[in-house]
């Protein structure tokens, strides 16, 4: 995948990516190369500095790394892309699988009962699951939008799936009692180029800051 590099309108002196104006005259930052983004709602790969929103599904892609966020999201309830939904919930939701396949040993254990605990814990998980992931689906319909900060960014060697690690984003935003702080994995490698302090609008319920969900996501 190619990364894009982005240099000052201004002076034209090229950027790092780590900052989000110029370091030698303080203008904006503008892309000079191609960015490929992948789609947070479909993961579907686009041309982030010839469009705003994914060729597939329609859906608002993120702002390119390095550069200002994007204007602030519609007004609640928000349209959300077709399939996102049953992509959060299912089959990119890696608790989900784990607990799915848990509860396959039900029929089994009824035949051996000391098996009953495996399909037992696979509910469970399921359940968190669940729960988690409407959290966040509700942030994206009718969270109150926020300003957020990315703090960290870097690869989770603790997770795996299919021998590929996540990048992990560290992020805080502002809420009616104070900071809030939390993260997010995702599997496209160009969110990397994301400096610390970037800036990101968050949506969260005013009532339960941990229902919160970065807008647009990223995948």
């Amino acid at each position: 995948m190619k990364h894009g590099i982005t240099a000052c309108e201004w002076c034209l002196t090229e950027c790092d990516n780590d900052h989000l104006q110029c370091k030698k005259c303080g203008g904006p930052i503008a892309v000079l190369e191609p960015w490929v983004l992948q789609c947070g709602w479909g993961s579907s790969s686009n041309r982030r500095d010839l469009t705003t929103n994914c060729n597939s599904c329609g859906g608002e892609l993120p702002h390119i790394p390095g550069t200002p966020r994007l204007p602030e999201p519609p007004v609640a309830p928000r349209y959300l892309a077709p399939g996102y939904e049953k992509k959060i919930k299912y089959w990119k939701n890696p608790s989900f699988l784990v607990g799915a396949i848990f509860c396959i040993f039900l029929f089994p254990g009824l035949c051996f009962w000391p098996m009953l605990i495996i399909p037992l814990i696979g509910f469970f998980i399921l359940r968190w699951s669940l729960k988690n992931s409407n959290h966040k689906l509700n942030a994206l319909k009718s969270g109150v939008p926020t300003r957020g900060i990315i703090l960290d960014v870097f690869i989770d060697m603790n997770q795996h799936i299919n021998n590929r690690n996540p990048v992990r984003i560290d992020y805080e935003f502002d809420t009616p009692d104070g900071k809030h702080t939390d993260f997010v994995n995702v599997w496209d490698e160009t969110n990397l180029r994301r400096p610390p302090g970037e800036h990101l609008w968050i949506v969260f319920n005013p009532k339960n800051p941990a229902e919160n969900n970065i807008w647009p996501p990223l995948s």
